[in-house]
């Protein structure tokens, strides 16, 4: 249904052009849910941004091809555009309070998304929304349409910004980061929404996190993504129970074990993450790999397939 291909994405930074996303390519098929994991600044939020073309006025895709349904998005005029994002593609974004008008009340920005994407009256949109409310479990939905962002928690803000991003009823939701500044029981509650509305809607997602936890629990397929490329991919039975490039091995080694008969601290990833300013050479995460070879310094490895559809970028393959 998706189709990304070597895209790559770069931001203007003064004098200096700062390479974010690097030829990457992935695929979502049908009432499938990816996940894309990785550590902040890795590149997951501009993957999105890049899909939807609402990047920043400094950020550009540079190269490669975004191809929805045969359709290459890159082709299309900013009207043609807009009849697919929102519409058949869908989006939830990081921060519910920054994504919602405060000045405007909450029926007011359902409305205005329903009657964009529908041929129907401001009368029945307002219908429309209140059972969209209803629909992600905002109590009192008819009266709640009057009420603005602030006088909503930041959980129904999110279930809010899922209700406006189904308003449509789009066949990919991209989910950047939907439970992030939330507690466990709000976590849970949303992902488990989120689960009831892709079989609902028979939608795809593409479920953007640093929580391993969620993605192992709910995608289909895994793309880990480390400073602008995805270094390993394939199904959490791959990468969970045989992870192959040493960041995915470091990232899970990192998850504390809940069990308290087991007594094995978390493995902190040695060093932070290199700025985007300044890349290192060959293969990007060997200043903190344990197991580099004098090739990682000099070469970068290209994602090749080792298994069936389990992938990895690293020169030990």
């Amino acid at each position: 249904m998706l189709d990304v291909q070597n895209l790559s994405t770069v931001f203007q930074v003064h004098s200096h052009e700062v390479t974010a996303v690097d030829q990457i390519s992935f695929q979502i098929p049908e009432k499938t849910v990816v996940g894309l994991v990785g550590e902040s600044g890795s590149g997951k939020s501009v993957t999105s941004q890049s899909i939807l073309q609402i990047l920043p006025p400094n950020g550009q895709i540079k190269s490669g091809q975004l191809h929805w349904k045969g359709q290459d998005l890159m082709q299309l005029s900013r009207k043609e555009l807009q009849q697919i994002r929102g519409k058949e593609i869908g989006m939830i974004f990081q921060n519910p309070l920054s994504a919602l008008n405060p000045v405007f009340t909450i029926g007011n920005q359902l409305i205005e998304t329903i009657c964009l994407h529908q041929n129907t009256s401001p009368k029945e949109a307002r219908k429309i929304a209140a059972s969209l409310l209803k629909k992600v479990n905002i109590p009192d939905p008819e009266t709640r349409l009057d009420d603005y962002p602030h006088q909503f928690s930041i959980g129904m803000c999110q279930r809010i910004m899922i209700a406006l991003s189904i308003a449509s009823r789009p066949q990919l939701l991209i989910a950047d980061e939907p439970t992030a500044s939330l507690d466990v029981t709000i976590q849970a509650q949303i992902l488990s929404l989120l689960n009831d509305l892709k079989s609902e809607l028979n939608m795809s997602i593409l479920l953007i996190s640093h929580d391993l936890g969620v993605i192992a629990q709910h995608c289909d397929h895994i793309l880990v993504m480390y400073l602008g490329k995805i270094v390993e991919s394939g199904s959490p039975q791959d990468i969970f129970k045989s992870p192959l490039h040493p960041y995915t091995q470091a990232l899970i080694k990192s998850i504390p074990i809940p069990d308290p008969n087991i007594k094995q601290a978390p493995e902190l990833i040695k060093g932070d993450i290199p700025s985007p300013m300044n890349l290192p050479s060959g293969c990007r995460f060997h200043p903190r790999c344990p197991e580099k070879l004098s090739k990682c310094e000099k070469e970068c490895p290209s994602l090749n397939t080792i298994k069936n559809t389990h992938k990895a970028a690293c020169w030990l393959y």
